[in-house]
């Protein structure tokens, strides 16, 4: 059993978010004192091999908040993600403690300003989304759990529901979304997005850049560029899709284990999306999206691709109870990923209980089991207690 703190290089800033918030305001500062407790238990069984997994989560979250006058006011955020694990095979039993928020906010009817470690998300997609450059969010992972980037971004909200927005992100250590290579260190990442009303919608354009650090396959380090349009309507039904360009300037590696469709130079990423509501019973919610990945050489070119579709059923059985069915195929490896689950919930309590099948096989693979219970045919309760 191991322990493991990451809040030390986070110090400075809480110093200077606590000196900000309390700092003598209009008023007396109010607080709120939150938190999520939840268990869990996996069975797994792939190949004729058994695994499990057992653990117990706690998140405590406490907010301050400062009231300015006028309409605006500074609150400060923070969190831990405190769990213990333990299961098969021997020796992945784990504690740990990490630093999961800490943001302070400065906030205005048209502005906001947060810095910190924090969560940024946007796009219209829900479960293949090229727009996942800072998240890991899960439609499958019923406590939405997702490590926060340390991050300064600042959003203007127009008084037609325009939006602009700008991030600036520096000292985040793992990759991010569908990344592979982290950032390399000492650099800053930046970026922005803009958001306009059309009829019956929304169009958006973003962008961002980053320094990849690649010494783990053999280059040097190089300039990576995103730029990415996207939009949704809600007409007789929703319909979005996102679209991304990619570009990797870096000296593509002859051999090796890591030459594959990640370091070609050009990535293009869409995906559309489309839901709709049946109204027979309590109401079938119906959500499908498809995903296109292709990489090249050159930016109109198409060397390796990679298809991706996402069927989502969601049935309320009535006030308490939730049905949901996810599931997930590979175009190319000819592989069906499903997720069958049923949620019941408390004034305080949930309780969620799924079924799976994760082949674990197949060269997309890794692409469909990122925050998975386990792989093969398996089950998993999950007890949630909110306070």
């Amino acid at each position: 059993m191991t322990a493991h703190r990451t809040m030390t290089c986070c110090c400075p800033l809480a110093f200077l978010l606590l000196t900000c918030t309390f700092a003598r305001g209009p008023a007396a500062a109010t607080h709120e004192i939150q938190g999520q407790a939840s268990g869990f238990h996996v069975e797994a069984r792939n190949g004729g091999e058994r695994s499990y997994n057992s653990g117990l989560r706690y998140i405590p979250l406490g907010r301050i908040i400062q009231n300015l006058g006028g309409e605006r006011f500074v609150d400060l955020e923070a969190s831990l993600n405190i769990f213990a694990t333990m299961g098969s095979p021997a020796g992945s039993d784990e504690f740990d403690l990490e630093l999961y928020r800490l943001k302070l906010r400065f906030a205005t009817p048209r502005t906001e300003m947060r810095i910190g470690l924090q969560k940024i998300e946007f796009g219209p997609g829900y479960m293949l989304r090229p727009l996942m450059w800072f998240d890991r969010l899960d439609p499958r992972d019923p406590l939405q759990l997702t490590d926060g980037v340390h991050a300064l971004r600042f959003t203007y909200t127009a008084m037609n529901n325009a939006g602009l927005w700008f991030w600036c992100l520096y000292g985040n250590d793992d990759p991010k979304g569908y990344e592979f290579l982290q950032t390399a260190d000492g650099k800053t990442e930046f970026g922005g997005r803009f958001q306009y009303p059309v009829p019956k919608g929304e169009l958006a354009v973003s962008v961002h850049t980053r320094v990849v650090d690649a010494w783990v396959v053999g280059t040097n380090d190089y300039r990576e560029n995103r730029f990415a349009l996207d939009g949704r309507w809600d007409i007789e039904i929703g319909l979005w899709f996102e679209a991304v360009l990619q570009e990797q300037r870096l000296d593509r590696p002859d051999q090796g284990p890591f030459v594959d469709h990640r370091f070609f130079e050009w990535t293009k990423i869409v995906s559309l999306g489309a839901d709709y509501t049946i109204g027979t019973g309590n109401g079938l919610h119906v959500l499908y999206e498809h995903m296109a990945i292709v990489s090249s050489e050159t930016a109109s070119g198409r060397d390796e691709d990679l298809q991706v579709s996402a069927l989502s059923l969601n049935y309320p059985l009535g006030f308490s109870d939730n049905l949901r069915a996810i599931g997930l195929y590979s175009w190319e490896d000819d592989e069906f990923y499903p997720h069958l689950s049923w949620q019941r919930t408390w004034d305080y309590v949930i309780l969620n209980v799924n079924a799976f099948h994760y082949p674990g096989a197949g060269e997309q693979a890794a692409f469909f089991q990122r925050n998975i219970p386990g792989t093969g045919y398996g089950g998993q309760v999950i007890v949630i207690i909110n306070h």
